[in-house]
């Protein structure tokens, strides 16, 4: 009976077949997002900056990030289209159905290849493009991978220099805030780069759900229903944050006010917090991948 749910022999031959089906649609679309638009990018500000002031100068590091970023976006975007999209069509559907490995394998499959290996396959391609294109040109300033592991250092350091001598000002007082108390915590929580990978599964896997479940305009259709989801999440939230915040006003004196919202158990335990809500989105959304996988007929 367990072989029938996951076996591991039989789950790394589809996953290798399935990895190649991937990689034979959305591999020439990962290619030039990842290579050409990096150097694009070079070439075009570079250029533009030669001929408006007479001297070569290449994009600093705020636009490559920029850039890096809206690349993300769209890998994100179209990668479950292009990878899984067919599935709901009755030909290419059937096959996948026929296929032998089980559901849960083909589940697995398709998690691993959309937020795991396509995202850091294209990363990977981009920042060492523009690795090489900030040692080739020092005007561009340091790559982005650098710049990214410089920050969160420097940051760790800043955090720990100035832990024990910070104080707040408010009003005409001063107010002091401990070590390990306060914003320090807080910016400790966020200096961390782990807290965010949980936060891209929440961006890849509301488009891999869409790809599976609209028949057609499946990524407008997908962010239309974000904004829903959202605009729905912001109405019922709102007024529960509103009283939150009068509790907090009313409750204390306006000399301990900040003081006393920093450390209360919402920002004190952010990161914690943080991590449940987007573990809970996560799942959310792969139980309705995992049902409209099981549900999945033509």
């Amino acid at each position: 009976m367990k072989n029938d749910i996951f076996n591991f022999r039989r789950f790394g031959k589809y996953f290798t077949s399935d990895l190649r089906t991937c990689v034979a649609n959305y591999a020439l679309s990962l290619l030039t997002m990842a290579v050409l638009t990096p150097i694009a990018t070079y070439a075009l500000i570079s250029g533009f900056a030669y001929l408006m002031g007479g001297s070569w100068e290449g994009p600093g590091v705020r636009t490559r990030a920029f850039i890096f970023f809206m690349m993300a976006v769209c890998l994100v975007v179209t990668m479950p289209v292009k990878c899984y999209g067919k599935l709901t069509e009755k030909q290419y559907g059937s096959f996948w159905l026929t296929l032998p490995a089980s559901r849960l394998e083909k589940f697995i499959s398709m998690i691993i290849i959309t937020c795991i290996i396509a995202p850091i396959a294209g990363f990977c391609i981009y920042l060492g493009i523009d690795a090489i294109i900030s040692a080739i040109d020092p005007t561009c300033g340091e790559g982005l991978m650098a710049t990214g592991i410089n920050y969160f250092r420097n940051a760790g350091e800043f955090i720990d220099e100035i832990g024990g001598e910070l104080t707040l000002n408010f009003g005409n007082e001063k107010i002091p805030v401990e070590d390990r108390t306060l914003s320090m915590d807080i910016l400790r929580q966020m200096n961390n780069p782990w807290l965010y990978i949980d936060d891209f599964f929440a961006m890849s896997l509301p488009f891999l759900l869409g790809a599976i479940y609209f028949k057609k305009g499946k990524t407008v259709k997908t962010f239309l229903a974000l904004a829903a989801i959202g605009t729905a999440a912001s109405a019922i939230m709102a007024p529960a944050m509103k009283e939150w915040a009068m509790r907090i006003v009313e409750s204390y004196d306006a000399d301990m006010l900040v003081y006393n919202m920093f450390n209360s158990g919402l920002f004190r335990h952010f990161a914690l917090i943080d991590t449940i809500s987007d573990t809970l989105v996560n799942l959310a959304i792969l139980t309705g991948i995992w049902f409209r996988i099981k549900t999945l007929k033509h």
